[in-house]
């Protein structure tokens, strides 16, 4: 059976391997750039700053789930129940893009960006048993803040380390959410005139009148 390469299918063939490339290129260079700085005597040439006191990159290692979840599980373990649950996601993502509507874009867009992560990281854990992140977010504090509930401490506040396919599956989840709870399509607004003008219903006559055959009052 021949699938047509346009609309929605068209976005996954682009978009999915897209990132993946994307993803994988850049884990190359980090790992092939960044890693070396792992050893740096001096904890501030461990990194590169792109954007200073907000973004650097940094390389890391998760072997874990997403914020390290289960890094500390037994790689015996880890890796293929990791592997295992990627291959069940990306069969659920295939799944649920074919029951897409052929019109939509948002949609398909979403689910390719979400495929294509998740391709990207199991190809981590398939070849290494971990996924390289190298992109660090942080915000610095000079003085701690009470918010009430709790408090934020002075220092580096970081997001936990990710990389491109974390990227690509984070944006395709929130497109995901507004598509689903704020895409839908407004009420015509010409169904109301149309209503009205339904040429079966003829304007109601004037209080005290009536209309003969000829439609004159009487």
């Amino acid at each position: 059976m021949k699938i047509p390469l346009k609309g929605k299918n068209l976005i996954l063939a682009v978009v999915a391997p897209l990132v993946v490339i994307c993803d994988q290129v850049s884990k190359f260079l980090a790992t092939s750039n960044l890693k070396p700085l792992t050893f740096e005597a001096d904890p501030s040439a461990r990194f590169v700053t792109v954007i200073d006191g907000f973004w650097r990159f940094k390389y890391a290692e998760n072997t874990g789930a997403a914020w390290g979840l289960f890094r500390d599980m037994s790689a015996a373990f880890r890796v293929p129940f990791f592997i295992v649950v990627s291959l069940l996601a990306i069969g659920f993502i295939i799944w649920f893009f074919r029951r897409i509507e052929a019109h939509k874009r948002v949609l398909p867009l979403a689910v390719s960006l979400v495929l294509g992560g998740a391709l990207g990281n199991l190809i981590d854990r398939i070849y290494m048993g971990k996924v390289v992140d190298f992109v660090d977010w942080f915000v610095t504090f000079e003085e701690p803040v009470n918010l009430g509930l709790f408090t934020i401490t002075a220092g580096e506040k970081h997001w936990p380390t990710f990389n491109v396919a974390d990227a690509a599956i984070s944006i395709g989840v929130v497109l995901l959410v507004i598509e689903m709870f704020g895409g839908k399509k407004k009420e015509d607004p010409d169904q109301g005139e149309a209503d009205q003008d339904d040429p079966g219903t003829g304007p109601a006559p004037a209080r005290g009148e009536t209309a003969d055959e000829d439609g004159q009052g009487r």
